[in-house]
């Protein structure tokens, strides 16, 4: 009788083993929750219901390197450094400039692209914008949390140069593209990667640029665990070329 308790013990030990090893193995195969913006042609958009882009290559490259799986999960721009700071995503790429005011909030990979803003107008537009100055006077549509929407805020609204009606802001950038079409504003100011997928798309063109030397960053939480092994996988696609090729077919 005890030879079969003994056996009986050692037989749930076994199993109780064998279950918690294999729940600790599920718990370390972690799945990397990625937050974008998918309305940012050509570095994030829709294509059907694959996520498309040079943002969305650059994960799906970093993961390879990295040896980990991933999800996407789309969401309005704004959201994104609350859903880091709240845990609901483990990273954000789409389009997001390194800024001093957002790193009091999250952190930032190394940076892997370098983008300007530009003013966009319909493409019958005649006036000659040549300075700065030349914008106050028309209506401004600006993706809201944008660095673009901050710099006509910060260099005209502020200044007095513009009236804050006429800066016009929006939850998601394809609205302000569609109200520039339909006349109900003269300008949309967005980083010059955006310019170029939609003038591929609509009746656009540039009609100002504005040097920002803007730096775009993979955001993470503080103190996020993968920031190191991400900013590695980065040296590597930077080193062997891969940042350019992805750059190059979208």
């Amino acid at each position: 009788m005890k030879k079969a308790l003994s056996v009986i013990l050692i037989l749930v030990m076994a199993i109780a083993i064998f279950i918690t090893g294999t729940s600790c193995a599920k718990q370390k195969e972690a799945v990397l929750r990625v937050g974008t913006h998918a309305e940012y042609p050509p570095f994030e958009y829709k294509k059907g219901d694959e996520f498309a882009g040079v943002d969305m290559d650059i994960v799906k490259a970093l993961a390879e390197k990295m040896k980990i799986k991933y999800t996407i999960i789309d969401m309005d721009f704004d959201a994104l450094i609350p859903s880091l700071t709240s845990d609901k995503i483990d990273l954000a790429i789409s389009s997001i400039t390194i800024t001093e005011e957002r790193k009091k909030r999250i952190d930032y990979s190394a940076p892997y692209y370098t983008a300007n803003q530009v003013i966009l107008a319909k493409t019958d537009f005649t006036q000659q914008i040549e300075k700065l100055e030349d914008l106050g006077q028309f209506r401004i549509g600006a993706q809201n949390g944008t660095t673009g929407q901050l710099y006509v805020n910060d260099n005209l609204v502020k200044k007095n140069l513009m009236d804050k009606k006429n800066l016009k802001k929006y939850s998601r950038l394809i609205e302000s593209v569609t109200d520039l079409l339909n006349e109900n504003i003269d300008f949309v100011i967005m980083d010059d990667s955006a310019a170029r997928g939609y003038i591929k798309l609509k009746p656009l063109k540039i009609v100002y640029k504005i040097v920002t030397d803007e730096k775009y960053g993979i955001a993470l939480p503080k103190n996020s665990p993968y920031k190191a092994r991400i900013n590695a996988a980065l040296e590597e696609l930077n080193k062997s070329g891969e940042i350019d090729s992805i750059l190059a077919r979208n």
